[in-house]
């Protein structure tokens, strides 16, 4: 039986992780309630997670973008699994450069690494399109606050959410669907 785990479409069959999103409606061209299937080639919970919330921030882009609406099943198939293999290659290189530089005891590695962990927080609680400031007013400033995230961090986070930014930006990493459709 397939339990949910915390995150939206997330679940689990024996060792391995799934993610079953339902298609939006706005979808057109896929049929009403019809679910996407997609195995995360991964028993490990925490990674399991991080793809999960990226695949659900990607479905959700493509649903806000008008000109998507016009993809089909095997398509959308498609760019979540190229999606999802872009993941597990950068979680297997951040892994590898842990394993290859990483100090855990290091408290200065730990703030640098809870820093970028906010900046990815307000990417996928904002979006990106959101322009955050982190400035006051912002509301990203104020849910830094709310969850306790010292002020002397807010300059560091700023810095990582705009880099991070600026990458999900990239004509580069938004090109999925186009390398998609041409496939087809």
């Amino acid at each position: 039986m397939a339990v949910r785990h915390e995150v939206e479409n997330l679940i689990r069959r024996g060792n391995i992780f799934y993610w079953r999103p339902r298609i939006p409606a706005a979808f057109v061209h896929c049929r009403p309630g019809s679910r996407l299937s997609l195995s995360l080639h991964c028993s490990d919970h925490r990674k399991a997670q991080i793809i999960g919330r990226r695949l659900n921030t990607r479905l959700a882009e493509l649903k806000m973008n008008s000109k998507d609406a016009m993809t089909t099943k095997q398509q959308l198939q498609i760019l979540f699994e190229h999606e999802r293999d872009k993941e597990l290659e950068r979680l297997d290189d951040v892994s590898t450069m842990a394993k290859r530089n990483g100090r855990g005891g290091d408290v200065v590695e730990m703030e640098l690494d809870l820093e970028a962990g906010w900046a990815y927080q307000l990417l996928a609680k904002f979006g990106t399109r959101s322009d955050l400031s982190l400035e006051v007013d912002c509301p990203g400033l104020t849910y830094l606050l709310k969850n306790g995230v010292p002020a002397s961090h807010v300059d560091a986070i700023r810095a990582n959410y705009q880099g991070e930014l600026t990458t999900a930006r990239d004509a580069r990493a938004n090109g999925g669907i186009a390398a998609t459709a041409s496939r087809l």
